[in-house]
């Protein structure tokens, strides 16, 4: 059966296939491997969209590292492949399927929360990369629940599975990784996530409160996604 990213469904409610957001998720991770020594040479982006992560990546690694962006929707990697290069190149695959290669580093930037099985896809994809980067949005906070906010995100984000950043720490490692690092991301900074007037309302609450309580500020006022770092466990 044909997903909702490969039939188009998708592409209907996100005509940008958030094209812009991927910049800034990008700078996120610029920011996590400055924090960390990692000898990158392979880089994948799993469910890549429109390339734009990698494509804001690739002038912050070394010169001779190829990077790859993997998706099922046709018509994101058509975006995405005029973006190519001699370093990066992009593909309409199956990940887990597509490709048998160890990669140093590999990119789940809001994936696996759109995931049926969730926990079986991730027990499958340790076996890929020595290196990964987990991006997770927060769905689970005290203002999302108090709207029914994740009904609105399955709409149209196509979200499956909600997290807090409890939990998405506690299901990587359930699924047999080591967490080396996380931060929180601060989405509702972004031009996007800017656009409600309730948003704008609560952003100086979400800032105050991130600087001083960041937990309890995001578990009741949401606005922040989590960035992990992780590597396979030797034993599982």
């Amino acid at each position: 059966m044909s997903t909702i990213y490969e039939t188009g469904d998708y592409l209907e409610t996100n005509p940008d296939w958030h094209d812009e957001d991927g910049a800034w998720k990008a700078e996120q991770i610029v920011k996590m491997l400055q924090r960390h020594d990692l000898d990158l040479n392979t880089v994948a982006d799993v469910g890549c969209g429109t390339g734009r992560v990698l494509q804001t990546l690739e002038p912050h690694l070394p010169d001779t590292a190829m990077l790859y962006g993997f998706d099922v929707a046709p018509a994101a990697i058509a975006i995405a492949q005029t973006h190519e290069t001699p370093h990066l190149a992009f593909e309409t695959a199956d990940f887990l399927t597509g490709s048998s290669e160890v990669f140093d580093l590999v990119l789940l930037m809001d994936v696996f929360e759109h995931v049926p099985d969730y926990l079986g896809f991730l027990e499958n994809l340790r076996l890929h990369g020595r290196n990964f980067m987990f991006h997770i949005p927060l769905d689970m906070n005290m203002l999302h629940v108090m709207m029914d906010h994740q009904t609105k995100s399955r709409a149209l984000a196509g979200h499956l599975h909600y997290f807090s950043k409890s939990s998405a720490l506690l299901t990587l490692e359930h699924a047999g990784y080591e967490i080396v690092d996380w931060v929180y991301t601060p989405v509702y900074k972004t031009a996007k996530a800017r656009r409600s007037v309730l948003k704008r309302i609560i952003e100086g609450p979400r800032a105050i409160g991130g600087m001083l309580f960041p937990d309890f500020a995001v578990r009741l006022l949401g606005g922040s996604s989590v960035l992990a770092l992780a590597r396979p466990k030797l034993t599982h």
